[in-house]
């Protein structure tokens, strides 16, 4: 019983997810849902409360995979000297959003530009602030490792430089008539240019 349960759930997840993708939140309706998914629409809301929900949970996956990308910035091997000087760490960056990209640009685009009218509405601002509260974080760590770096920085200027990052990633996603290696190329130079800045204001 449990079995098809979780079936008849991924099966909702999954045409939701489709219906979203292709006509936005705003046009989507429980009723095609329930329909194309071969389920009664009284039975959807023993799975979601609503279409809000059910949203949400379609943007779950991207959701967390973005957390896990804001944190890494602080785990164990990024809290070194040698990231901003060593290639293979600005390699690793490059890699990580485009490979965000890659596997969620529809979801990306759904949470970045069509989410209003949701409870998400707004999460570019809510990833702002919470890059810009683990960059403060990135200071104190580094701070605690190397005590000769200046971590006196700006709060605001965290606040502009996670700003700028959530318009690169924007324009990521927007814009996917770009090569592949013109899009590699710009990321490689907007990565040498912030490391620059960086080595400048911390003094390493």
């Amino acid at each position: 019983m449990q079995t098809q349960k979780d079936d008849i759930r991924r099966r909702l997840l999954v045409i939701a997810r489709e219906e979203f993708i292709a006509h936005g939140v705003r046009c989507t309706s429980i009723r095609t849902v329930a329909r194309k998914a071969g389920v009664a629409v009284g039975n959807v809301y023993n799975y979601f409360s609503s279409k809000d929900e059910l949203f949400r949970e379609v943007l779950h996956p991207l959701i967390d995979a973005l957390n896990r990308y804001l944190l890494s910035h602080n785990e164990e091997q990024h809290l070194s000297i040698e990231v901003f000087s060593v290639r293979k760490f600005q390699d690793e960056y490059i890699m990580a959003m485009r490979t965000l990209v890659k596997n969620f640009r529809p979801e990306l685009r759904l949470l970045l530009f069509h989410a209003e009218s949701t409870s998400l509405a707004g999460y570019k601002e809510r990833i702002i602030e919470h890059q810009t509260r683990i960059g403060m974080e990135y200071l104190c760590l580094m701070k605690e490792r190397y005590p000769g770096i200046n971590i006196d920085i700006s709060p605001f200027f965290l606040h502009i430089a996670s700003s700028t990052w959530m318009s690169i990633l924007s324009e990521l996603v927007e814009h996917d008539e770009y090569e592949e290696r013109e899009i590699e190329r710009a990321l490689e130079q907007y990565v040498a240019y912030s490391m620059a800045g960086w080595k400048e204001l911390m003094k390493v």
